[in-house]
């Protein structure tokens, strides 16, 4: 069983946690699971992360107790689930919290295009339907990394990728910061301490969204991040990211140009690309040299998509490097770019101007 939601935060305060365990005797104790999609957590705690889902039937070991928590274990893993979906002995209440720690029966919303919704938990199934973004399903259960969901009435599968519930993706939780230096605060709030700070295009793990807040882990750091600075990392299909990468970089039409800038407050050529592609997730060298050197693969020319880097090298400019400028291809032979010139400001070229074609280089795919 692969895990859903990755990337684990540590136990926070784990001497505590001991402290209000209480010690099952002799030996560990076996319990069945009673619901389909059950987290099981790194804490006993709603605020932390998914490890994985468990389905009814499910076989655990309850390795203690901590309050309306079981601390267990289930094949490879080892976490927390609420006692009140575990049949041991006896039976508990199921308060609300506990009704929102399993899956079944939540919506669930298709964040890509072009979604198979297969009649098996596999890609060789066949398709029912294609489904699009923002397209809403019910989870029925979870299976490895599938989706069991109904749809118009009809159920199928859908892969895990390609789900969101409750504004988290169930793969890969994670968001990517958009402003440019983001407070982490204590509490979901403009109020709370600053715990530490986060800049644009760093990647942060996303534990829940509640009012407008994620509650994040950041370096082993526990805090919140409002929403608006916060961009989900979905990542996408060759292609599809570069036109995502395109799309983006006209917000930015106008920043003015600065040397060794890579943030909205203003771009270097090289620090533009970084910029727009940390957005989405990757991470690229402050350097057109080394973009060109080191990034993605070779595009010819007359291949260009939206979202390649283009690249050029003026000798009186370069130092020698290979290459002195870089821009982000966006279509009918043109290009966007955090331009040096007299000018000094994010602006579209043509490749067809007579500098930019002397001193075309080549182009590179990031994705």
């Amino acid at each position: 069983m692969r895990k859903l939601l990755s990337k684990s935060v540590l136990l926070a305060v784990l001497t505590a946690i001991l402290l209000t365990m209480t010690a099952w005797a002799a030996e560990d104790t076996e319990g069945t699971v009673s619901v389909n999609a059950l987290r099981l957590r790194t804490e006993p705690s709603t605020d932390s992360a998914t490890i994985t889902y468990l389905n009814s039937g499910d076989q655990v070991q309850i390795l203690g107790e901590a309050g309306e928590w079981y601390q267990v274990s289930c094949g490879q893993y080892t976490g927390y689930v609420y006692a009140a979906y575990v049949e041991s002995r006896g039976s508990q209440s199921v308060s609300a919290d506990a009704a929102q720690e399993s899956l079944a029966g939540k919506r669930g919303v298709v964040t890509a295009n072009e979604v198979n919704f297969l009649n098996s938990p596999s890609a060789d199934g066949e398709a029912l339907a294609t489904l699009e973004q923002g397209a809403e399903v019910t989870i029925l259960n979870v299976l490895d990394t599938w989706c069991k969901v109904e749809r118009d009435g009809q159920e199928g599968y859908v892969s895990g990728e390609y789900l969101s519930v409750d504004g988290l993706p169930l793969v890969d939780p994670r968001g990517v910061i958009t402003g440019s230096c983001v407070n982490v605060r204590s509490i979901p709030s403009t109020d709370g301490s600053i715990l530490t700070k986060v800049y644009a295009g760093n990647m942060v793990d996303l534990l829940s969204l509640e009012d407008n807040w994620y509650a994040v882990s950041v370096n082993g750091t526990k805090g919140y991040i409002c929403a608006d600075y916060v961009r989900v990392y979905t990542p996408g299909a060759a292609g599809t990211v570069g036109a995502e990468a395109a799309e983006a970089a006209y917000d930015y039409l106008g920043v003015r140009y600065v040397y060794g800038g890579a943030s909205p407050k203003g771009f270097d050529c090289s620090g533009f690309t970084m910029y727009i592609y940390g957005l989405l997730g990757y991470s690229l060298p402050h350097s057109a040299t080394s973009q060109w050197q080191s990034t993605g693969t070779y595009v010819e020319r007359e291949d260009l998509q939206p979202g390649d880097l283009v690249l050029f090298c003026d000798p009186s400019l370069s130092k020698g490097k290979a290459c002195s400028h870089v821009g982000i291809y966006v279509g009918d032979g043109e290009f966007i770019h955090a331009s040096s010139s007299s000018t000094g400001y994010v602006k579209v070229s043509s490749l067809s101007e007579s500098y930019y074609t002397k001193y075309y280089v080549g182009a590179k795919r990031v994705a």
